[in-house]
């Protein structure tokens, strides 16, 4: 991973599923494009923000991925590191194509998840490492590495009852239960790991969460020379 050097700001938004990592991604898009953007221009500065997500189903391997979920015998069944090595194949397409160019040009690029959503591929701690060695060998050059990474954490049964509010059918409750249980300890081993994680509390209102990450992300863009121009 290489430490974000172009002028624009690289935020990621992460998290088990069912965590409130979209909403607080869509909130964050709407204070930027209008009460910070508003802000700036007072004071004759331009600012730009960019949304990504990933994986894309508009790019080759994010199209591949998506097919493979819907089969019962498919990669993400079968070869694990080999269904994630597809995640990282999507990510340096859509670093190419779309994060650098944006940073390069010093917009703000927002994604929603980006290479931490490699721990959901782990089924230990240890394998981490393992599964970043794999997405610095074919994501290379291109590896750019967020200035901010907002890891919001809530308890599993919290994510679980809210996954079910929206509708979302699970695949029996234990099973999704000890798979989210995994992926949090996951995430948090990552968040001690790697540098510019903040792991964020997830359990409030939307309101309470967000109030927590905007002083975070407004210092990120601050810091980087072409965000606000």
């Amino acid at each position: 991973m290489i430490p974000n050097p172009f002028p624009g700001c690289f935020i990621a938004f992460e998290g088990i599923d069912g965590c409130g990592k979209s909403e607080q991604f869509k909130m964050m898009v709407v204070y930027l494009r209008t009460i910070f953007e508003k802000e700036m221009k007072k004071i004759g500065k331009c600012f730009v923000v960019k949304e990504t997500k990933e994986p894309g189903k508009e790019r080759f391997w994010g199209a591949e991925i998506y097919r493979d979920l819907h089969k019962t015998d498919g990669l993400h069944k079968t070869n694990l590191f080999g269904f994630q090595a597809w995640y990282a194949r999507d990510s340096k397409e859509n670093l190419r194509k779309n994060i650098i160019p944006s940073l390069e040009c010093g917009c703000t690029v927002l994604a929603d998840r980006f290479r931490p959503s490699m721990v959901y591929g782990a089924r230990f701690s240890y394998e981490i490492m393992a599964l970043m060695l794999l997405n610095q060998a074919i994501i290379g050059e291109d590896f750019i590495w967020p200035d901010a990474i907002f890891i919001f954490d809530i308890a599993v049964k919290t994510a679980v009852e809210r996954l079910k509010q929206k509708g979302r059918i699970l695949d029996g409750h234990e099973n999704e239960k000890t798979l989210l249980e995994r992926v949090r300890s996951n995430y948090l081993a990552f968040g001690a790991t790697y540098p510019n994680c903040h792991v964020i509390d997830g359990g409030g209102s939307p309101e309470e969460v967000f109030n927590k990450i905007l002083p975070i992300a407004i210092a990120a863009i601050k810091s980087k020379s072409g965000s606000v121009v």
